[in-house]
């Protein structure tokens, strides 16, 4: 009976303890337990949404997306290292012993997750999936992977920029590998290209494979928006092949241009030169260069059209000139006496390239003279110079869109100097400007004195096809010249640049280019002095002269042969150009073609130009023919 009692309370000391072990695991360790259980038997899988497109103005892809097979493995999974390795050795082309060594390496280290072959091909695929299948192993999955592809291959790379694979991190703190955009477009547009990624909660057994995947825990991914680009995919192409051409043929550091439509303010093309391979941009040993081969190849990157300022020189003056029109300040017949090539100003020495007498005002502008534009400036006065600058957008940012975009450098106006600037800011110096400013500048000249705000992304479209943004409207900033003075100036004084002047490389036979030239020293850092013997070349025009149609820029950087003036590097770019543009637009002739020249008939030429104000070194173009 003893015995009994004894017996009877062992065991409830036992269930006690074993009662209290319960209680002790579920309030202390439950909702550890239960997590731990729940990961066991359940896993979430990230899916990925599909990058959005890039299209150009009329539909063209500029950049796509496809999802693509890689093949991967978790050496915790696989059952028999060797036979899985010389199974699967021959179908990845590796060696079968090496393989096996680097399964034994991985489930050594603790790896889940190593990558065998990305972006394989289908036969691949299959022969993978058919060996798998057939040989039962375990641990070896399948994952479709996101592939950016540039069908235009590398057609305005700078605007698009490019994407990489990296980490992006989810609001539930989950990681998972997804394209990212990196500078140009790509970056600057992210957000809204790479869409929302989805979830799916499924049951697996042991070896961490599905076997249930219930409904309810399924959430859809949304694939990114789709950006409409202002860009045309043909005039990208035009103006990337001359600006590519001029760099290459004087030698130049590099190049940009920037073509526009005047009465819209759409970007039509962008170049910049040296380009890069979006699909490619890190060369395959980026990570074995020094710290300075790597800032060289970063250095393509940039878009220079938007985030590089420089002296622009002469092409300057007519954004001067044209205000003290408007204002009544100078007339356009005016004739102002030159008496060059030198006069002094006070302090301040100008120089032309030649004797000039005396020249009415759009002389001054198509004959590109210092002098007049520093007799022009001075009748100004330093406080209508500083508006008249502020007024065409010069200093502030365009608000393109694009990433990088610098704002130009124009100085407080207490820190203009009386003694320079009403002669030094008229001739386009002691000011930074951009190709993109540069060209939304001149556009006032051609749409009726209205400045507006350049816009290079049409719209944004939804995954449903729905209008998320509509920027298809033209944007206004402001009235800059009197609608009667942007006509007179554009017809009178820059299309005289063209037939007469500095710019006659520049010539159309079916229609009447206007424009300017100029050849800008370029200033060393701290801006107090200039390089030697380095210039940049620019000229900027547009076509017809009735009806402006398109605008184009073409800046070339420390040209080293066959010259250096705008009229000579830039001008006949602009040219080719405008003419694939106007071609390509189905725009009407203007003009009628001259008849063909009799064989052995000597063409003429000339060239004519200015100095920079101070140092006696040619700073102005102007003008080789």
């Amino acid at each position: 009976m003893r015995s009994s009692v004894w017996l009877v309370t062992l065991v409830g000391l036992c269930l006690a303890g074993g009662a209290g072990r319960l209680a002790y695991i579920e309030v202390a360790r439950g909702p550890e337990l239960r997590l731990r259980a729940a990961q066991q038997q359940r896993a979430v899988r990230t899916i990925g949404a599909r990058r959005g497109e890039i299209l150009d103005t009329r539909g063209r892809v500029l950049a796509g997306t496809v999802r693509r097979p890689s093949l991967f493995v978790d050496p915790g999974l696989v059952r028999d290292l060797r036979f899985a390795a010389y199974s699967l050795a021959p179908v990845l082309q590796r060696d079968a012993g090496v393989f096996e060594r680097e399964l034994e390496k991985w489930r050594a280290d603790g790896v889940r997750f190593m990558w065998l072959k990305r972006n394989v091909t289908d036969a691949e695929l299959e022969e993978f999936k058919s060996v798998v299948d057939a040989r039962r192993l375990s641990g070896f999955e399948i994952q479709h992977e996101a592939l950016r592809l540039y069908p235009q291959g590398r057609l305005a790379a700078h605007v698009l920029g490019f994407v990489s694979t990296d980490l992006r991190t989810l609001e539930e703190g989950e990681s998972f590998e997804d394209l990212v955009g990196r500078e140009g477009l790509e970056g600057a547009c992210d957000g809204l290209l790479h869409g929302t990624p989805g979830r799916q909660t499924v049951v697996v057994d042991v070896g961490r494979r599905a076997v249930r995947a219930p409904a309810e825990a399924y959430q859809p991914a949304v694939d990114g928006a789709t950006l409409v680009l202002t860009i045309d995919t043909y005039i990208q192409q035009a103006t990337e092949k001359a600006l590519g051409a001029a760099v290459s043929k004087f030698g130049a550091e590099w190049g940009a241009s920037v073509v526009i439509d005047p009465q819209t303010g759409e970007v039509l093309a962008m170049a910049v030169v040296p380009d890069f391979d979006p699909a490619e941009p890190y060369p395959p040993n980026f990570h074995e260069l020094s710290a300075a081969q790597q800032a060289t190849v970063m250095e393509r990157w940039r878009n220079r059209a938007v985030a590089d300022c420089f002296e622009p020189g002469s092409v300057f003056k007519p954004y001067i000139a044209a205000c003290a029109l408007d204002e009544g300040i100078v007339r356009m017949g005016e004739v102002f006496a030159i008496n060059g090539p030198v006069r002094d100003f006070g302090v301040r020495t100008i120089h032309d390239t030649h004797a000039y007498g005396s020249l009415a005002l759009h002389e001054v502008i198509s004959k590109s003279s210092n002098i007049g534009m520093g007799m022009v400036g001075g009748r100004c006065g330093m406080a209508r110079l500083h508006r008249y600058v502020r007024s065409f957008g010069f200093g502030d940012l365009t608000g393109v869109g694009l990433p990088g975009e610098h704002a130009g450098l124009v100085q407080e106006f207490s820190k203009w100097n009386p003694l320079f600037s009403p002669q030094s800011i008229p001739i386009g110096q002691e000011i930074a400007v951009t190709a993109i400013q540069i060209a939304t500048a001149f556009s006032v000249f051609c749409n009726g004195g209205v400045l507006y705000r350049p816009r290079i992304v049409r719209g944004v479209i939804g995954a449903d096809g729905a209008t998320l943004v509509d920027s298809s409207q033209p944007i206004g900033v402001r009235r800059v010249l009197d609608e009667h003075t942007s006509a007179q100036f554009r017809k009178e004084a820059l299309v005289e640049t063209v037939t007469a002047g500095t710019g006659k490389s520049a010539k159309l036979d079916e229609y009447q280019v206007f424009g300017k030239t100029g050849t800008a020293q370029i200033s060393r850092g701290g801006g107090h002095a200039y390089e030697s013997a380095k210039y940049v070349g620019s000229f900027i025009g547009g076509a017809p002269s009735d009806q402006p149609r398109v605008v184009a820029l073409v800046s070339i950087y420390k040209p080293s042969k066959e010259g250096y003036y705008g009229g000579t590097v830039a001008a006949p770019a602009v040219r080719e150009i405008l003419a694939e543009a106007l071609a390509y637009m189905q725009v009407p002739p203007e003009l009628t073609p001259a008849p063909e020249p009799v064989r052995g008939a000597k063409r003429t030429s000339g060239r004519e130009g200015g100095r920079s104000a101070d140092s006696g070194q040619r700073s102005e173009d102007d003008g080789g023919d």
